[in-house]
């Protein structure tokens, strides 16, 4: 392989040869940390079943042909992917891996969690696989690519999912080729449908878009290998900041740059949360007092995607600059009831959202990294300054992960959630063994006595 060349032709090459490297789990903190991305993305799916996106989904694609990781039957293998894809994101709270600008997990775990596919090894690096390609293709694209409108979990996610299904399928180099093609030819999702049913379905339709891919390329479909070549994805997808020939660190898996969400919300709205938290760990009922008030700054170009200042629903809400903030100041922690319908209504959060402002800081230009720079907080009275609190990390990112606990309470929250609508567990978490994931969910909740999920046979 010439890497002097620098050709996209080689980019095709040098990615084919990355997803299939026969050591992706090589490392013990490489699985472990995908067991704890399978382990948060059953969870919040779990809770995401009740959803309105994921309902729907299911209703339009019922059936009797497969099981979907609620135990509920639908039409096909592809829908139960899509199904499984779409609970995953519902709630907005799976995780991100930022520099590949995609929900991950959510469009991963969907396409190998899935038919039968017993072999926890033949699982992990699958989802491995598309770690890999994740990293690759957003880097070949650039980052322009997400500041153009697109959403990456439906793009980007679409040639990730392709690279976990070819491995799955055991495709060869040429055919794994010719999956990316056929991937990139199904590849969309817009930013224009966030704070819609429709963003969730991104997650979905990509896991779909690669399951789909794979299975035609196994069958002998062909497609062009210069779909990253001139007038190929990079060029028509990107805005043109992307890397011709990628370090070989761009072809790497990378789990333990995936950012784990504590709060049900979008995650730009995170960095706000936290300067919250950070205020009422230090100053207490002292928040409450109604003449304060809080001004945010943050990198300009960090919070774009957060349209909402006030959110008429749920979904809305999850996209506002003002609301998560203000459950955070006056209540903790935002959980999955703040973010029902008729909570966003209630004095107390209308008041704190009237006395909240976000200004975005033009010092700290941060071409839409989410986790550039500081954000701050300066809370005041009548023009006089009460305190300032400095926070450059998000919380559950690489640089300020998620404490075990914490994790721990999530996962147990969404299953509860689950439990409480059906009166059972999870049917897909009886075949959690062996994914490296008992860290994070409770034996109790994994056995494998129960054959169930998956293609009926």
């Amino acid at each position: 392989m010439n890497r002097n060349a620098g050709t996209p032709e080689d980019f095709m090459t040098r990615l084919c040869h990355a997803v299939l490297k026969p050591d992706l789990l090589v490392e013990d903190a490489t699985r472990r940390l995908i067991g704890r991305a399978i382990a948060d993305t059953v969870a919040v799916a779990a809770a995401g079943f009740l959803e309105p996106a994921a309902r729907n989904a299911l209703a339009a694609y019922e059936g009797q042909g497969a099981v979907t990781w609620s135990g509920e039957q639908c039409e096909s293998l592809e829908a139960a992917v899509l199904i499984n894809g779409t609970a995953s994101h519902a709630l907005d709270f799976d995780d991100v891996y930022v520099e590949s600008m995609t929900h991950i997990s959510t469009v991963l775990l969907p396409t190998v969690l899935r038919d039968g596919r017993d072999d926890p090894e033949t699982v992990l690096t699958a989802f491995a696989a598309g770690l890999v390609a994740a990293r690759a293709v957003a880097r070949r694209v650039g980052r322009g690519h997400y500041n153009l409108g697109w959403h990456g979990t439906g793009t980007i996610g679409a040639l990730a999912a392709a690279a976990a299904a070819g491995r799955l399928e055991g495709l060869d180099a040429d055919q794994m080729s010719n999956a990316f093609a056929l991937a990139a030819s199904m590849s969309g999702g817009l930013q224009a449908n966030f704070s819609t049913q429709a963003k969730p379905a991104h997650a979905g339709f990509a896991a779909v878009a690669g399951t789909r891919a794979a299975r035609l390329a196994k069958a002998g479909m062909t497609g062009s290998r210069a779909v990253f070549e001139t007038r190929g994805y990079p060029d028509l997808y990107g805005a043109g900041d992307g890397d011709i020939d990628p370090p070989d660190e761009a072809f790497e898996a990378r789990p333990d740059q995936i950012s784990v969400k504590l709060f049900p919300c979008c995650y730009a709205t995170h960095r706000l949360i936290g300067l919250a938290l950070d205020a009422c760990a230090a100053l207490g009922d002292k928040l409450l007092d109604p003449t304060l008030r809080f001004e945010f700054s943050v990198p300009a170009g960090s919070i774009a995607i957060l349209r909402f200042d006030k959110p008429d629903n749920g979904l809305e809400a999850r996209f506002s600059k003002t609301y998560p903030a203000a459950v955070a100041l006056l209540r903790g922690t935002p959980t999955l009831p703040d973010f029902y319908d008729a909570a966003l209504h209630e004095p107390d959060i209308v008041a704190m959202m009237a006395r909240i402002s976000v200004q975005e800081d033009q010092a700290q230009p941060s071409q839409g990294d989410i986790e550039f720079g500081q954000a701050r907080l300066a809370i005041t009275r009548a023009d006089s300054a009460v305190s300032q609190f400095t926070r450059a990390a998000l919380p559950g990112s690489p640089i300020d992960p998620p404490s075990p606990q914490a994790l721990r309470d999530k996962i147990g929250g969404c299953l509860t959630v689950f439990e409480s609508w059906t009166g059972q567990r999870l049917p897909i978490l009886s075949r959690m063994s062996g994914l490296a994931t008992e860290a994070w969910i409770p034996a109790s909740y994994i056995s494998s006595d129960e054959k169930s999920y998956g293609v009926k046979s």
